[in-house]
């Protein structure tokens, strides 16, 4: 009885539908109730701010704002990068000075640790702070679409690494976004728990791992959500040498994923904080498939 009563919780994630996940994210977003910038520097061709949302929810996020000068309209895009990077992203990016770069810093609070038994509580951080960064990032969309210099018809979200996960739902959820793009993640989290647990130094075994946290995780499957991105375009970046996120997970989104989509193959590993000429070449590709090159 004791182990049906552990699996009911996670029977019951599974069996919610994508329109049940929508309306409980929607209901719990409200609006942007503020948003303070703090200014941080100033180029020739752009401004950069910190900022803080904040939400009627009682519910905040922060991020850096990187502005083109000029009253545009520009392109914008919500960059939801991996969980140490976040915002200092933006400092990576060079040139495309006239496109509007919003990323944030993801609230996770606690021990970034999946060594033994660890990993359990960890897992369920990242489903906690998933469960405020979504709300949260569909009002920086709001705030973003608020804005007179934006193109309102050429917002994109971005996700990278395991931004992956909460920046898909919000891609899929917020029908005004153009295109959804993807570097260096996939879908199949269950698989990609399974396929890292050994790496991390997870106790349990492999099968286990992945089935667990790929429940606990559920919620926010990003195969859940990309069938419904449609008629909106998926464009991929992914590794050949990826480990972190290896193929199978690459392909099993883009297989999830209705036309239009794109799958671009690069000959990297998984991009580590930091690793910013890596980042700079997977940026300026991007770039090119969005913008054209637009500097």
């Amino acid at each position: 009885m004791k182990a049906l009563a552990f699996l009911i919780p996670f029977s019951f994630a599974s069996a919610q539908s994508y329109y049940n996940l929508r309306d409980g994210f929607l209901d719990r977003k409200g609006e942007v109730d503020s948003m303070r910038l703090v200014f941080v520097e100033r180029s020739a061709l752009t401004t950069t701010f910190d900022f803080s949302v904040y939400s009627s929810r009682d519910d905040s996020l922060t991020g850096r704002l990187r502005v083109p000068k000029g009253e545009g309209p520009f392109p914008a895009a919500l960059l939801c990068v991996g969980i140490e990077t976040g915002k200092e992203v933006v400092a990576m990016i060079e040139g495309q000075d006239s496109i509007i770069l919003v990323a944030v810093d993801y609230p996770f609070e606690g021990e970034w640790n999946f060594k033994g038994w660890a990993a359990v509580g960890t897992t369920f951080r990242l489903r906690s702070m998933a469960y405020r960064a979504v709300p949260m990032l569909l009002n920086c969309l709001d705030w973003i679409f608020s804005q007179k210099n934006v193109d309102q018809r050429d917002v994109t979200v971005v996700a990278v690494s395991f931004g992956v996960f909460t920046a898909v739902p919000v891609a899929v959820i917020d029908q005004r976004v153009k295109q959804l793009v993807v570097v260096q993640a996939g879908g199949d989290l269950a698989g990609v728990i399974q396929h890292n647990s050994e790496k991390w130094g997870v106790s349990i075994p492999a099968w286990l791992a992945g089935w667990l946290g790929g429940s606990i995780l559920h919620p926010f499957e990003p195969n859940k959500y990309v069938f419904y991105l449609s008629p909106r375009k998926l464009v991929m970046v992914s590794g050949e040498g990826d480990t972190f996120f290896p193929r199978f997970s690459a392909e099993s989104l883009f297989e999830h994923t209705r036309e239009p989509k794109e799958i671009l193959w690069h000959k990297s590993r998984h991009v580590a904080p930091g690793e910013k000429e890596l980042v700079k070449e997977l940026t300026n590709l991007v770039a090119q498939r969005l913008y054209g090159g637009r500097k």
